[in-house]
């Protein structure tokens, strides 16, 4: 199982706690809600040992998040579930016994930045952390994958191609053609929708402003 899109895309991040090969958390599974997050996560994935990280969650979570394609690993203890995943289960144990310890689990409420925390671990997980104890466990295998396109044909306001520097008179871009994300870093959900929404529009307004010049021109 791995993260390859929208469809194979694992949503339990924020519920549960992420290790990388080594079977070591690596960043703040609680920094921000997951829509926020989720391209940020891909990029974090793509530095880790193999390009690989396991999203770790029990049954505290299930029914929380959209599930995905494949259903992970299951196990009934947490030793088996590192077994299962090919990870140390020596380092696994520290990382998820250092990762309960800590957790200071306040007012749990996965809709708002709650208070549920943890103390003196690096890195810490800033909201939704309590302890990961309750059978049965589940690991999901993670890579990253490409979402969207930072770049894309040059254009302008009206949405006109540019062609050596000029404007094209009858060819007009929108959506993942002029930029899937126009944002400096990491992405929010729906912006490549917002793009494509925004941009269509103005886009087939001119080219059937064009088209209608050019029939114009044809008759006279």
């Amino acid at each position: 199982l791995y993260d390859g899109g929208i469809v194979t895309r694992v949503d339990a991040v924020s519920l549960g706690v992420m290790v990388n090969r080594d079977a070591v958390r690596f960043y703040d599974e609680g920094e921000d809600f997951w829509p926020k997050r989720y391209a940020i996560w891909g990029r974090l994935v793509a530095m880790q040992p193999g390009q690989i990280g396991y999203c770790i969650i029990d049954s505290q979570a299930i029914g929380r998040f959209m599930p995905p394609v494949f259903p992970g690993v299951r196990a009934d203890t947490l030793p088996e579930l590192a077994r299962a995943l090919g990870l140390d289960e020596q380092r696994f144990m520290q990382t998820l016994t250092a990762y309960n310890e800590a957790c200071r689990v306040g007012t749990f409420d996965h809709t708002v930045l709650d208070d549920c925390h943890t103390e003196g671990l690096a890195p810490p997980k800033t909201h939704w952390a309590r302890p990961i104890d309750r059978p049965p466990y589940y690991g999901y295998a993670l890579r990253p994958g490409i979402t969207f396109t930072y770049l894309g044909l040059k254009t302008d306001a009206e949405a006109r191609v540019y062609f050596g520097g000029a404007p094209s008179e009858n060819l007009f871009v929108a959506g993942e053609m002029m930029a899937g994300n126009v944002l400096g870093q990491g992405y929010t959900a729906g912006v490549g929708m917002s793009i494509g929404t925004a941009f269509g529009r103005i886009a087939g307004t001119q080219a059937a402003r064009a088209a209608g010049k050019e029939a114009a021109h044809a008759l006279a």
